[in-house]
């Protein structure tokens, strides 16, 4: 995500992803408010508030610092703190009682005793987060792997189920649907987002409202009815049509899930080898795409020597968490550095330099000097505890004259860098 990222919705149309992010934080700025006013004698303005943003585990410094750069467009003041989403979701789990967790051996991670190892997979819309955590002996948490994922979320089902529609009745029925009929368009995905949690045998039919709207785009476009499209299809014995009624076999909607359920369940896999997560007890399930049956069930099956917990509320845990978090944020107590960070710097040029070769060339005085050097602060994969600090350093100027000092900060990839101007490393 970057400041020149641009949003494109289902018609098309395109807007700054900066735009629309503080368009939409701006929104939720102004109903708190609005409901504050209501519900609470006196008056309050943004300041008061301390406000917390959610943002995934996975994403990089670039993407977090544009939320707060959109909250801040959208006049959040300076009260502002980022929390990872699945840090969220455990610490609001952490507060459940036992009766609010589906009913299993353990019903709530509050019964995780300290040096207790468990997986949160936090399955949303977009994108899927994975972390593990230990417990410490003072009840706090602990990272142990950084942060991992990609973008296998719920909305992945969501654009397999309009391909199996175009694949139907052909994109261009689909993309006048969206532009002439958008509300039905819209509805039309929100009873397939209620049918997909609650689908749990590949045996069964799933039924939904047909919008008729995309029946008569058919002839009209197509010049064949939606009947005759799908005896065409190769879903002949698999789709029916009862009126106002979709009828699909469950056999097909289980093939919508069946790439984004591999990705994750493949993910969860790798993690379990590394030694540092060894003897993991448990997987947390949150999110909302975590309330499908179907991703519940293959997690369950593959991972049968491990406790998964689902709590009743999978999908309002992240919003929760993050209530408890603006409370307490020093919950997480120890992280993983997702990158190597620390800062470029340049000392006089000799034979013996054992880093690779940056830029050399005369400084001021006339010595050869190495250019783009990386000085290391932390590095990828090392345990970061909250507010430690780091050995200092000390700096000093390349010139007599000289009466300060740029010190730019970067970010690599890589777990040993030696230039600033290799390949993975980002100025921050």
């Amino acid at each position: 995500m970057t400041r020149r990222d641009t949003l494109e919705d289902e018609t098309g149309k395109k807007l700054p992803a900066m735009r629309v992010f503080s368009l939409s934080i701006d929104f939720l700025r102004k109903g708190i408010l609005d409901t504050l006013s209501k519900h609470v004698d006196g008056t309050f303005i943004a300041s008061d508030i301390q406000w917390v943003l959610t943002v995934p585990a996975i994403w990089n410094d670039a993407a977090k610092q544009f939320m707060r750069e959109a909250a801040r467009k959208a006049t959040i003041p300076e009260s502002l703190t980022l929390c990872l989403e699945p840090e969220a979701a455990f610490i609001y789990c952490r507060h459940l009682p036992m009766s609010k967790c589906t009913k299993q051996e353990v019903t709530s991670i509050s019964q995780f005793s300290p040096g207790t190892k468990y997986i949160v997979l936090d399955a949303g819309g977009g994108t899927v987060d994975i972390t593990v955590h230990e417990v410490t002996d003072d009840g706090n948490l602990k990272e142990l792997h950084k942060a991992s994922g990609g973008a296998w979320g719920g909305t992945k089902v969501d654009e397999a189920f309009e391909e199996f529609l175009s694949s139907i009745v052909g994109p261009v029925v689909i993309s006048k649907f969206k532009s002439h009929y958008l509300e039905d368009f819209i509805d039309f995905f929100r009873e397939f987002e209620s049918k997909k949690r609650k689908l749990i045998q590949s045996t069964t039919f799933v039924t939904m409202r047909f919008p008729a709207s995309l029946s008569d785009l058919c002839p009209e476009v197509k010049e064949t009815e939606f009947r005759e499209l799908i005896r065409q299809s190769r879903f002949e014995s698999k789709v029916q049509v009862l009126r106002d009624k979709l009828k699909i076999d469950g056999d097909v909607i289980n093939e919508f899930f069946e790439p984004t359920v591999r990705k994750i369940i493949s993910h969860v896999e790798n993690i379990l080898t590394e030694s540092s997560v060894d003897g993991c007890a448990a997987i947390l399930m949150v999110g909302g795409f975590s309330e499908s049956s179907v991703l519940q069930r293959n997690v369950k099956s593959t991972f049968k020597h491990l406790k998964v917990i689902v709590p009743d509320d999978a999908g309002l845990a992240v919003l929760k968490g993050a209530v408890i978090f603006g409370h307490k944020p020093t919950t997480i107590t120890e992280r993983i550095c997702k990158f190597t960070y620390g800062h470029g710097f340049s000392h006089r040029y000799n034979e013996s330099c054992k880093h690779r070769k940056g830029i050399v060339e005369k400084d001021e005085n006339g010595d050869m000097r190495c250019y783009d050097l990386f000085d290391i602060r932390v590095k990828a994969g090392q345990s970061v505890k909250v507010d430690e600090e780091q050995p200092e350093r000390i700096c000093t100027p390349v010139t007599d004259d000289q009466t300060a000092l740029a010190i730019n900060v970067y970010a690599s990839t890589s777990s040993n860098p030696q230039l600033t101007t290799e390949d993975g490393c980002n100025l921050i």
